[in-house]
């Protein structure tokens, strides 16, 4: 698996940017632990996913991709969307992606796998277990996946966030398998003045982020207009100091006529709304404030960069993950959780007057990345 001083790591999972970010900061970690060690290691990476988001972001970061044909979706497989099944639905159905996955690591023979989480990790996972390739999870969710649950037991190591996640493992996969090591994050790349500066924020303001995750969220948008208004009717001096960073997302049709710049109040406030943004973390470490989701990824970013943080989980996960990660930034004393049907413009207000001179919260030591990436190293150290 390491020959000719050459280290070869998989990594597959997608879907959204949560099951993507991850991987990408351990895989950024790696790097950079070779890129600074003696010897004559090199690192050569590869993932593995479909043609949703990863698609864009992971060759954007300029790691190798390789799409497989998986899909999967929750229509009824009624005459109408009979197009849709045979294109999507019947090679999974025929186990097309799980021959192409094994086809992928018989020729780049990877040392490890790491699923990253979502259905689209199955193949890989299936054909390391196939091959007798080590595999490791990463879990940041309160509750596994379904894929990382099935897989837990043949699994290498299962990298958790937290202990509750650890102890939701109980029983499928052994304590000298778990570690816990917090959240991986991607660094951040570009300054706060270089993140305003692009996207014409004045950098004296104080930026109040809000985001509803990579796929977008119109719960979030009708929070930022909530706030716009009250503040436009509210006699506090300190909303002209106040600008919005709203991210759209990859469904960026939600925003709609909410954030519509002609039907917004001028000020005091302002407002600044942009689609997906690259690089969440860069945003996250340029904001004062965050408002929004509380997907695991987001989550972490925020750990990561300590603002104080107002949550409006998503309530349609019947687990209601969201509600547990927000959890962790309460813990801290970072973060607020408010019920989606209660957000309201003056109670957003509120919040940031409670907030106003709340200082950041400390990172995690070491970042999990880095952990993450050391304990993997064990594979081919000999440790």
């Amino acid at each position: 698996m390491v020959a000719g001083g050459e280290i070869r790591i998989l990594v597959a999972g997608g879907g959204t940017a949560g099951h993507v970010s991850p991987g990408l900061a351990i895989l950024d970690a790696l790097n950079q632990r070779f890129g600074s060690a003696r010897g004559a290691l090199a690192l050569s990476a590869r993932w593995m996913g479909s043609s949703r988001i990863e698609a864009q972001i992971v060759p954007a970061a300029g790691v190798s991709f390789a799409e497989i044909d998986i899909r999967f979706s929750y229509r009824l497989p009624v005459p109408r969307n009979w197009g849709y099944y045979r294109q999507h639905i019947l090679p999974l159905a025929l186990g097309r992606p799980f021959s192409q996955a094994l086809s992928v690591l018989r020729t780049f023979a990877p040392c490890v796998v790491i699923g990253t989480g979502g259905y689209v990790a199955a193949p890989a996972l299936w054909a390391a277990a196939h091959l007798g390739i080590p595999y490791a999870l990463v879990q940041l969710d309160a509750k596994p996946g379904l894929v990382n649950w099935h897989f837990a037991p043949g699994a290498w190591r299962v990298y958790a966030s937290t202990e509750r996640v650890a102890q939701a493992f109980a029983g499928r996969a052994s304590l000298s398998k778990l570690r816990v090591h917090g959240f991986p994050v991607q660094r951040v790349r570009r300054s706060r003045s270089t993140v305003l500066s692009e996207l014409g924020i004045d950098p004296a303001r104080r930026v109040v982020l809000a985001m509803g995750g990579s796929l977008g969220a119109g719960a979030v948008h009708r929070a930022v207009r909530e706030l716009l208004f009250a503040a436009a009717r509210d006699r506090d001096s300190r909303w002209s100091q106040v600008a919005v960073l709203s991210i759209g997302g990859e469904r960026e049709h939600l925003a709609g006529d909410l954030l519509n710049p002609g039907v917004l109040p001028a000020g005091p406030m302002t407002c600044h709304h942009t689609g997906y943004f690259a690089h969440a973390i860069d945003a996250v470490a340029a904001a004062d404030f965050y408002i929004g989701r509380s997907g695991a990824a987001s989550v972490g970013e925020l750990i990561a960069q300590g603002p104080p943080a107002l949550l409006v989980p998503d309530p349609q996960h019947s687990d209601r993950q969201q509600y547990a990660n927000a959890e962790l930034l309460v813990e801290r004393g970072q973060g607020t959780v408010v019920d989606q049907r209660e957000v309201s413009g003056v109670g957003l207000l509120a919040w940031l007057r409670d907030v106003w001179d709340q200082p950041r919260c400390p990172p995690p030591h070491p970042p999990a990345a880095q952990a993450i990436a050391a304990d993997l190293a064990c594979l081919w150290e000999g440790k």
